[in-house]
């Protein structure tokens, strides 16, 4: 008995919580846990993961034209983007980037909607002293729009659209 304790009645088998009591408690936190996950957001989107590569590898290939003072331009296809480069002569493919497989693609240049055909062509000439067309590159995925564009100065942006 503990001092200045004024119960003398020894502890009983009815103290305590039962089985039923235990299983109640786990059974409404099991419960709470399954509700917390099941609220918890997915992960990127396939689209959001190939907007945001797609819009690194485009700034990286810019800025290294920049770089080099190279001239470098931009293709649209039904199939992806191309990039090219310019070797005094003609235009060289550099590198493909395909759209998202779930993604409707929509390109504008000076506002005004481009269709895509099966062949790129350098179409949109990138210099290296400040010349940047006004595209706007549009990739509707099943979550969000994520809208690709240069800014003033050449560099990419990627916005997201929910």
């Amino acid at each position: 008995m503990a001092i200045g304790s004024s119960d003398t009645n020894p502890p009983s088998r009815e103290d305590g919580f039962s089985l039923v009591e235990l299983l109640a408690v786990l059974a409404i936190m099991s419960l709470m846990v399954g509700a917390v996950i099941a609220g918890r957001p997915d992960g990127p989107t396939r689209t959001d993961r190939e907007t945001a590569r797609m819009t690194a590898q485009l700034q990286r290939f810019f800025d290294d034209a920049a770089l080099a003072g190279e001239i470098r331009a931009l293709g649209a296809s039904t199939d992806g983007l191309m990039l090219y480069t310019h070797d005094g002569v003609q235009w060289v493919e550099r590198a493909e980037l395909p759209w998202p497989e779930d993604a409707r693609v929509e390109l504008r240049a000076d506002e005004v909607r481009i269709q895509l055909t099966d062949d790129a062509v350098p179409a949109y000439r990138f210099e290296p002293y400040g010349n940047v067309p006004e595209l706007v590159l549009s990739m509707r995925g099943p979550d969000a729009t994520y809208v690709l564009s240069p800014d003033d100065r050449g560099r990419f942006t990627r916005e997201v659209e929910r």
